[in-house]
């Protein structure tokens, strides 16, 4: 599958982001913010599409706010 990019308003939400996805059972990778997203953060976080849902779920009942998905 095709691996998708979350990223956030800051450093400090992915980090974040990274450990409500963990304790959710979603596997991801922080990787530097690509070139063609538009955020502050310098990190990002690369999931496989196939648990997007599952992610955002995850994220949404930790509250952490997701600046948005590039394909």
């Amino acid at each position: 599958m095709a691996d998708i990019v979350l990223f956030f308003a800051s450093n400090a939400d992915t980090m974040i982001a990274t450990k409500a996805l963990k304790d959710a059972g979603v596997t991801s990778k922080m990787i530097p913010r690509p070139a063609g997203v538009a955020t502050e953060a310098n990190l990002c976080l690369s999931i496989d599409a196939s648990v997007e849902s599952s992610a955002k779920n995850a994220l949404s009942g930790a509250g952490v706010n997701l600046g948005g998905v590039a394909r």
